[in-house]
């Protein structure tokens, strides 16, 4: 059995790499480290808002891909309590110069993401640009 800090350090460990993985082009790489039981959530507003499993969460990686734009994503925070990880980060919204604030919150236990709920924080400048 894992002690909590390993346990901290590898659900961080699995988050960053889904980050990395969007950085460089290989968001949907991620696939392999999310459980067959992973769900996502994501506010309806947005052209793939709504509640996923695993394929689902898959199926919009590359429609999120060509809309936000990893290579300019920052951490404005990231929060590890057991294995639960809350990533606060600034994104850049693809064809703009623009960025927008994302809070992402994973549950992670033995190296697969098992639920992910992603809050957008005043989106406007990503909505009009999926106008």
């Amino acid at each position: 059995m894992h002690d909590l800090a390993t346990k901290e350090a590898d659900a961080l460990a699995v988050v960053k790499t889904f980050y990395r993985g969007a950085a460089e082009g290989r968001i949907v790489d991620f696939e392999k480290y999310t459980a067959e039981g992973f769900i996502l959530f994501v506010p309806d507003y947005l052209p793939w808002g709504g509640q996923y499993d695993k394929a689902g969460y898959v199926s919009i990686l590359p429609q999120v891909a060509k809309t936000l734009d990893a290579v300019r994503l920052s951490y404005e925070s990231l929060t590890v309590q057991g294995e639960h990880v809350v990533a606060l980060i600034r994104i850049g919204v693809q064809g703009t110069d623009e960025s927008i604030l994302i809070s992402e919150h994973w549950d992670v236990s033995e190296g697969q993401a098992h639920r992910l709920l992603v809050a957008y924080f005043d989106p406007k400048v990503l909505l009009d640009k999926v106008a």
